[in-house]
């Protein structure tokens, strides 16, 4: 397999297990993205990098990736698979500037994202701000647990606090 090939091949992995779990009961309002688990995933970059001897693919210069109504938008994305290759994709790291990611009616914005494909946890870090018909959420943290159907806000030390406001009948 080519290096050009081998770098989609992961990244087309890696966007349907991270965004294909069913989230129903997730209060941030994730869960329709199990429905477009099966669609196709398309990457656009200034650049990519296949590190082999590193497991790593660095996607980087104004990445987007789309699936189905779902766009993520950051500056670098970085994968990394196990020895087994681009079917053994262990997790992905979004960063290097704003990460943006748009879902419908909803948006996140953040420092950073990072997916980890055994535990199936997403998380964003640094200034997160989710905004959507309902209300807006800040806080330093948000974890999206795709097993469990839970997202979770935090803050962080030193006095930080998640705030949020809502519309009623939003």
């Amino acid at each position: 397999m080519t290096r050009f090939s081998l770098a989609i091949a992961c990244f087309a992995l890696l966007a349907g297990p991270a965004f294909g779990q069913s989230t129903a009961s997730d209060p941030a309002g994730f869960g329709g993205l199990a429905a477009e688990a099966d669609e196709q995933v398309n990457v656009t970059a200034d650049s990519l990098e296949v590190l082999e001897n590193e497991n790593t693919a660095l996607f980087s210069g104004n990445v987007v990736i789309t699936q189905g109504t779902m766009r993520l938008e950051a500056p670098e994305v970085e994968t990394r698979y196990g020895e087994g290759g681009p079917s053994d994709l262990e997790s992905f790291s979004a960063s290097g500037g704003r990460v943006n990611m748009a879902f419908d009616d909803q948006t996140v914005e953040a420092d950073a994202a990072d997916y980890d494909f055994g535990d199936r946890v997403l998380i964003f870090t640094g200034s997160v701000v989710v905004v959507n018909a309902s209300g807006t959420v800040n806080a330093d943290r948000l974890v999206i647990d795709t097993r469990a159907g839970t997202s979770s806000f935090s803050s962080a030390g030193g006095g930080g606090r998640v705030t949020s406001t809502f519309t009623p009948g939003g």
